[in-house]
C-alpha cells in the first residue's frame, strides 16, 4: 500500500466565514478548515505520491453573490486544468508537494546585459501552431536556434499564465497558474531553459491592472482585491482592475499588491524569468506600487543576473522609466512607433504625420526625449497591438512587391542602429503579413521559401549582428549630422569612447538619392567599410560622398588604419 503524507492546503481568504476543501481525495465532499490570525485558512489531507484535483468553497463576499457558496480554484495554484472544471493540481512527490520535476541545467551561462538586448515579441500560440493546432512550449524551443541565429538575445513571451478562450491571454484568471494550453510548467521551465543555454533572456508580460472576471479573487471577496466600481474610462475597462490603494488595517497590508508581489516572487523564483514587461501600466496609474512590483522582481534575482521591467504606457512617459528613480527599468517608445509606420507607410498613423521629419529625427535620440539613457527604451516599429508591418504597407501605403520588401529594410536599418532596445514582432523578419487579431493567426514558416523572404530575414539577421559587434550602436551617443528635407535624406552618427565610429544614411523616397555629400559629421579621413553593400569607400577632407538607392539605408563603419 502506498505511504501517504500530510499535505497542507491553505487560502487567504481573511473574511470570510466559511470555507472547505473540496478534492477527488474526498470524493469532492467538503473538509473543514480553520482560519489562522493571519487570514489564512488551512487543513492537511494525508496523500500518496500524484497528482490530486482539488477547489475551496467559499461563502463569498462579494457584491454580486454575497452570501453565496462559489466554487473557486486556488489563485496560488501552478496547475490548473485546462478544461469545464479547471480544478487545482496538486502535485506530491516522494511524500513531498512539489511545484515541477524540472533540473535545471544552465543557469551559469551568462546573460546578456539591458542595453545589449535584441528583442523578440512572441506568441505561443501562434508562433509555430498551425491552423490544426494551437502551438506551445515544447514548438518554441524547437525553434530557438533559428532565433539565435537571427541575433535575437531576448523573447518577450505575450501571457503565459492560465486564462480561459483562445485569444492573447491578457484576461488572466490566476497569476501563478502557467497557460495549460500551451504545456505544462515543466514545458515552460525547458523552454526558459533552453534559451539561458543559447544565452537568450526571458521576459514575459505581466497583467497585473485587471483579471478575468471569473477569477477566483473575484469570487472570494472582490472589493477586497478589485474596486467594485472601476473608475477607468470605458474603453479602459478589461475586467476587474487591481485596486492598489486599499490597504487592510488588520493585517497591515495592501492585499493587491501582496498578491502581485508574491507572484512576481514566484515566476523569476520558479520559471528564472529575467524580466516583465508589465501591460497597461498608464490604467495602474500608481507610480508607488510600481515601483514595489519592480522591487519585487529585482530582490528575487538577488543580483545573481540582470533582470527587466519595460512599461507599456500609452502615451508615453519617460518618468515611468530610470528604476528606482522611476518605478520602471524601461518603456515601450509607441510615439515612435507611430511615426516609423507613417514615415513607412508615407500615411499618417496614430496621429503622426509623414511629412515630419524633423520631429521623427528629434524621436530619433532617447536624450532629446525624457530619456536619460537608450537602455531605458524599447523601440519598435509594430507590435501585437498593430497589423503587421508588411500588411500596413499594402492597405495603408498601396506598397507592395520589392517596393514593400525595401520599405521594411529601410524601417529595420534605421530601429537597429538607433538607441535604445530594438524589438520586433514575430514573422517581422521575413515579412509576414496579416492584420491584427485575437483569432488564431499562426506564422506561414514556408514563407522562406520564397527568395525575397528569405533575402529579408538575410538583412535583418546582418543588421542585428552588426549591433552586436560594434558597441558604438549599443551605447547613447547620438547625433543628426546631415539632412536633406526636400530630398528626404538623412544621416547619423553613432559612436563610443573607445574610437569607434558609425554613419548610418537613409533614404526615404522611393528613388535614387543622386550623390550625397557628408561633410559636416567630423569624420576621420580614411578607409570606410559600407556594411550592408559590403563595399570599401574613402573620406578625404572629412568628406564621404556617395549615393542611395530607393529607400536604401547604408551604414558606414571607419576602418582601422593597417599595422605598419
Amino acid at each position: 500500500m502506498q505511504e501517504r503524507a500530510d499535505i497542507e492546503f491553505a487560502l487567504f481568504a481573511p473574511y470570510n466565514e466559511v470555507v472547505e476543501l473540496v478534492g477527488e481525495f474526498s470524493e469532492w465532499k467538503p473538509l473543514a478548515m480553520a482560519k489562522g490570525d493571519d487570514g489564512w485558512w488551512r487543513t492537511s489531507v494525508a496523500l500518496g505520491d500524484g497528482d490530486h484535483p482539488y477547489k475551496f468553497r467559499v461563502k463569498s463576499l462579494s457584491y454580486f453573490a454575497l452570501g453565496e457558496t462559489l466554487a473557486v480554484f486556488d489563485p496560488y495554484a501552478l496547475h490548473v486544468t485546462n478544461d469545464e472544471h479547471e480544478n487545482s493540481i496538486v502535485r506530491v512527490k516522494n511524500g513531498q508537494r512539489v511545484w515541477t520535476d524540472y533540473v535545471w541545467q544552465h543557469d551559469d551561462v551568462p546573460l546578456p546585459k539591458n542595453q545589449d538586448l535584441v528583442i523578440y515579441e512572441l506568441f505561443v500560440g501562434d508562433f509555430a501552431g498551425t491552423k490544426e493546432r494551437r502551438g506551445g512550449f515544447t514548438d518554441v524551443v524547437a525553434k530557438l536556434d533559428e532565433l539565435r541565429d537571427l541575433g535575437i538575445n531576448c523573447l518577450e513571451l505575450m501571457p503565459v499564465k492560465f486564462f480561459p478562450g483562445k485569444g492573447w491571454g491578457y484576461n488572466l484568471r490566476s497569476l501563478f497558474a502557467v497557460a495549460s494550453a500551451y504545456g505544462s510548467a515543466d514545458e515552460l521551465c525547458q523552454l526558459v531553459d533552453e534559451c539561458h543555454a543559447r544565452g537568450i533572456r526571458v521576459v514575459i508580460d505581466g497583467v497585473y491592472n485587471h483579471a478575468d472576471s471569473e477569477s477566483p479573487l473575484g469570487k472570494i471577496a472582490y472589493g477586497y482585491w478589485y474596486y467594485e466600481k472601476n473608475p477607468d474610462e470605458p474603453q479602459m475597462q478589461w475586467g476587474p482592475k487591481f485596486n492598489y490603494a486599499h490597504f487592510d488595517e488588520n493585517l497591515g497590508i495592501f492585499p493587491a499588491r501582496k498578491y502581485v508581489i508574491e507572484s512576481i516572487r514566484f515566476w523569476v523564483e520558479k520559471f528564472h524569468i529575467d524580466g516583465i514587461r508589465f501591460d497597461a501600466t498608464r490604467a495602474i496609474a500608481n507610480f508607488d506600487a510600481l515601483r514595489e512590483l519592480t522591487g519585487a522582481g529585482f530582490d528575487q534575482a538577488g543580483g545573481r543576473k540582470p533582470f527587466l521591467t519595460v512599461a507599456e504606457h500609452v502615451p508615453e512617459d519617460p518618468a515611468i522609466t530610470g528604476f528606482p528613480d522611476g518605478p520602471m527599468v524601461a518603456a515601450w517608445r509607441f510615439s515612435l512607433g507611430a511615426r516609423f509606420r507613417a514615415l513607412l507607410t508615407e500615411q499618417s498613423n496614430d496621429g503622426e504625420s509623414p511629412d515630419d521629419l524633423e520631429g521623427f529625427l528629434t524621436a530619433l535620440d532617447p536624450a532629446k526625449n525624457g530619456y536619460r539613457t537608450g537602455a531605458h527604451c524599447v523601440n519598435y516599429i509594430v507590435s501585437h497591438d498593430h497589423d503587421r508591418l508588411m500588411q500596413q504597407l499594402g492597405d495603408k501605403g498601396h506598397m507592395f512587391g520589392d517596393v514593400a520588401f525595401a520599405r521594411v529594410k529601410l524601417g529595420m536599418g534605421i530601429l537597429a542602429t538607433i538607441p535604445g532596445m530594438p524589438m520586433i514582432w514575430m514573422g517581422q523578419e521575413f515579412g509576414a503579413a496579416s492584420e491584427k487579431s485575437l483569432d488564431p493567426r499562426p506564422l506561414d514558416w514556408s514563407l522562406l521559401k520564397n527568395e525575397r523572404n528569405a533575402g529579408l530575414r538575410e538583412h535583418v539577421k546582418g543588421l542585428f549582428r552588426l549591433r552586436h559587434d560594434n558597441p558604438a550602436l549599443r551605447g547613447d551617443n547620438f547625433e543628426v549630422c546631415f539632412k536633406d528635407p526636400k530630398r528626404k535624406v538623412f544621416a547619423f552618427k553613432r559612436w563610443n569612447g573607445e574610437g569607434g565610429v558609425i554613419v548610418v544614411a537613409v533614404n526615404l523616397r522611393h528613388e535614387p538619392t543622386g550623390e550625397i555629400v557628408l561633410g559636416d559629421c567630423g569624420l576621420e579621413d580614411g578607409v570606410w567599410h559600407e556594411y550592408t553593400s559590403n563595399y570599401d569607400c574613402h573620406v578625404e577632407g572629412g568628406m564621404l560622398k556617395d549615393q542611395l538607392g530607393p529607400s536604401e539605408v547604408k551604414v558606414f563603419i571607419k576602418l582601422d588604419a593597417p599595422s605598419p
